[in-house]
C-alpha cells in the first residue's frame, strides 16, 4: 500500500478514535459510573415494584453495552495504527492476503479479510449438547448397558430409590406405579436370571427356610 493510502487510513482511524473517546466520556459524565441508586435518585428499591425500574435497567444495560463496544473498537484502532507504523497494515493477519479497499473504507481497523472473518465467525464444530457432557457422564438412567448383568449405575439408583423418592405415580406416567414403588423402572428385576430366582428367602419361627412369594408384590 502506498504512503498516500496509509496516510488516508491513519487520518480515518484517528478521527474514529476521537469520536469514540468523546462518546465514552459523555456516557461516563451522564452517570454511567454511578450506582443505580445515585443515577435514579431513589433512596431504596425495596418499596418500588420491579416494573417501575424496568426502563432504567434497560437503559443502563444498553449504555454499558455501548460503552464496552466502544472500548473494544478503541483497542482495535490502536492495533491498526501500530500495523501502519510496522508496515503490515492492509494485510490479513491470518492468511496474509491484502484486505480489500471496500472493507477498509467501511472498517479501517479491520484485521482480517472477508474470507477469514467469515471463517472465524462461522459455526465451526458446534456442540448440540453442553460442553461439560464431553467429560461428565449422563445421569444414572443413561448408564445402563443393554444386556449387561453387572451392577451398574442404574441398579444403584434403583436400590436407593426403593426406599422413597419425591416422585409421584403421575410423574412416571405409568398406571401400574403405586407407592412405595414410585421410581423409574421400578418393575425391573434387579437380580436373578429368571423371575423365580429373585424371590427372596425367609426363615419361619421353626427355623425352616422358605421362599417368600409375597415380598415381590409388597415392594
Amino acid at each position: 500500500m502506498d504512503q498516500g493510502r496509509l496516510d488516508y487510513y491513519r487520518d480515518k482511524l484517528q478521527e474514529k478514535r476521537n469520536r469514540l473517546e468523546k462518546q465514552i466520556s459523555s456516557m461516563e459524565e451522564d452517570g454511567l459510573h454511578q450506582s443505580m441508586r445515585d443515577s435514579t435518585g431513589e433512596l431504596s428499591f425495596y418499596d418500588n415494584p420491579p416494573g417501575d425500574l424496568g426502563n432504567e435497567l434497560f437503559e443502563r444495560a444498553k449504555d454499558l453495552a455501548l460503552r464496552d463496544d466502544g472500548v473494544i473498537q478503541l483497542e482495535q484502532i490502536e492495533l491498526a495504527l501500530e500495523r501502519i507504523e510496522q508496515g503490515s497494515y492492509g494485510y490479513c493477519t491470518r492468511c496474509g492476503k491484502p484486505i480489500s479497499d471496500e472493507r477498509l473504507e467501511v472498517m479501517p481497523e479491520a484485521e482480517y479479510c472477508v474470507a477469514c472473518r467469515r471463517e472465524a465467525e462461522g459455526e465451526g464444530n458446534r456442540h448440540l449438547r453442553p460442553l461439560e457432557e464431553d467429560v461428565i457422564r449422563p445421569p444414572f438412567g443413561d448408564q445402563s448397558v443393554k444386556g449387561a448383568t453387572y451392577f451398574d449405575g442404574e441398579d444403584a439408583w434403583q436400590a436407593v430409590a426403593r426406599y422413597g423418592t419425591s416422585e409421584t405415580p403421575s410423574d412416571l406416567g405409568e398406571e401400574r406405579a403405586r407407592y412405595p414403588n414410585v421410581y423409574v423402572n421400578w418393575d425391573e428385576d434387579l437380580e436373578g436370571v429368571e423371575e423365580v430366582d429373585a424371590i427372596p428367602y425367609l426363615v419361619d419361627e421353626e427355623g425352616m427356610i422358605a421362599r417368600d412369594y409375597t415380598e415381590k408384590q409388597r415392594g
